[in-house]
């Protein structure tokens, strides 16, 4: 068994993708399961958690040259069985090393291959998906083994992999797409940290697996964004440019397109008009990065689908963050000027936007209770008018059923709510959604709110930070 001891770092929330691939190492046949997700979410971290306790051989591919590649795989295997003299053989490909291997494995244990970054050996070669096509069905297939394919690189993992036109295509036994992790999941990498605390570190960072641990849970928010964000040569500095330049062929563009819908250009004539590419390039751009998942359209709630009234956003907080603070701050930055309270001055007001999208997505989660269990829920707005959240389903007698709801990140006084609550109450008559058949609910989620018991005692759903985080 190998167990790479660089992988040591407290493991978070990946309960039903463990339960996954237990499931399919346990099913006793030749289990073929492909991984992938965007760079930084974890994949590589429940890989080798999962290998433990299980015999296992993992191996990251070098964007080296094909030979060095099988030397390297050909040294892990050698390792694997104790066999010195397996690593002096001279192998001539990928499908002669996994032959020679099972000649010279003489154990009974299932084996779980690991592949990380299998792109790394398709930008290598293009014929490696045939060769691995090869070595499935006339060896691996026919054994009591394991193999997992894992990929970053989201495009040619669709295309090379999980494509019809790929030699894999149809050889999997199950995928999985690795997604960030939730909020909440937050406060077990920050113990010490208040929500709102935890709502800013998710305001710049999401919940990106290797994003969150750049930050130490024991220094204050302030000096995790200015030394491991705002600095000249910080990871989290450089990771956007780095990131765009591993998944894009013109990485230029893209960077562009993200800097005019941060700038407040949502539809697609804007965004086409401010970067001047043309419509049918610039929806290829718009497809690729939402494919990646660092931008998403969004329709006003209850409103059928129709990508021409679709309004374009950045999804990803730490894209988001740094296209609203950093690049627009890169000289000052460069030159070692600290910022920090530069951004301190304008990030509650980022934060305002961040909050909403956060309450969106529990309510969607369904970890707030509304009254309902929601089918759909989102921003709504018609004409000059907006509502944070309308969230619609149905009860169990089948009932329709809306939820109405403001979200503030501020403290909010009785007043305030009387205020929040008559808007409310008008704008959601403009809701076009079973308007004469059903039941309307009202909320407001806020960082803080004033008399939230009697609120709730009259019917109104009120929330603050202390909830956000109850399960």
């Amino acid at each position: 068994m190998i167990v790479n001891q660089q992988f040591t770092r407290r493991f978070v929330n990946r309960d039903r993708e463990l339960e996954y691939l237990n499931s399919r190492y346990e099913s006793g046949e030749p289990e073929f399961v492909i991984i992938c997700g965007r760079r930084r979410i974890g994949k590589t971290r429940l890989i080798t958690e999962f290998l433990h306790g299980t015999a296992g051989i993992y191996f990251l591919p070098a964007e080296y040259r094909e030979s060095e590649n099988i030397m390297m795989l050909q040294r892990q295997m050698g390792d694997f069985i104790g066999e010195d003299s397996f690593m002096k053989l001279r192998i001539g490909g990928f499908e002669e090393l996994f032959d020679e291997f099972f000649r010279w494995y003489r154990g009974e244990e299932r084996i779980v291959f690991a592949i990380d970054e299998f792109p790394y050996l398709i930008k290598i070669n293009r014929g490696i998906p045939s060769f691995f096509q090869r070595i499935w069905d006339m060896n691996l297939s026919k054994r009591d083994i394991m193999l997992i394919l894992s990929g970053s690189a989201i495009g040619m993992m669709e295309t090379e992999v999980l494509g019809y036109k790929s030699p894999l295509y149809g050889r999997r036994i199950g995928q999985w797409r690795l997604d960030k992790l939730n909020f909440e999941h937050l406060a077990d990498f920050f113990p010490k940290y208040t929500t709102d605390e935890l709502i800013r570190v998710y305001g710049c960072m999401d919940s990106i697996h290797e994003y969150i641990l750049k930050f130490s849970p024991d220094l204050d928010f302030r000096e995790n964004l200015r030394t491991n964000f705002l600095s000249k040569g910080s990871f989290l500095y450089e990771e956007a440019d780095i990131l765009l330049q591993e998944e894009f062929r013109e990485p230029r563009n893209y960077m562009f397109i993200l800097k005019t819908i941060a700038e407040g250009n949502r539809k697609r004539s804007e965004i086409a008009n401010a970067t001047g590419i043309d419509k049918g390039a610039l929806s290829r751009y718009l497809y690729n990065l939402r494919r990646v998942g660092i931008v998403d359209s969004e329709l006003s709630a209850t409103v059928a689908g129709n990508s021409k009234r679709s309004l374009y956003k950045i999804k990803d907080n730490y894209f988001k963050f740094y296209f609203r603070f950093v690049l627009p701050n890169k000289n000052n930055i460069e030159s070692e000027i600290d910022i920090t309270p530069k951004i301190e001055k304008e990030y509650d007001q980022y934060l305002g936007f961040v909050f909403e999208e956060l309450v969106r997505d529990i309510i969607r989660r369904r970890r707030l209770d509304i009254g309902f269990l929601p089918d759909d829920c989102g921003a709504w707005w018609y004409r000059g008018d907006e509502i944070d959240i309308i969230a619609t389903g149905a009860d169990t007698d089948g009932a329709r059923q809306l939820f109405a709801g403001e979200v503030k990140w501020s403290n909010l006084s009785r007043h305030d709510v009387a205020r929040i609550l008559d808007n409310l109450h008008r704008k959601s008559d403009l809701v076009r959604w079973h308007n004469d058949a059903r039941r309307e609910h009202y909320g407001i989620i806020a960082k803080r709110i004033e008399d939230k018991e009697t609120l709730r005692s009259d019917g109104v759903y009120a929330f603050d930070l202390e909830d956000i985080l109850k399960p």
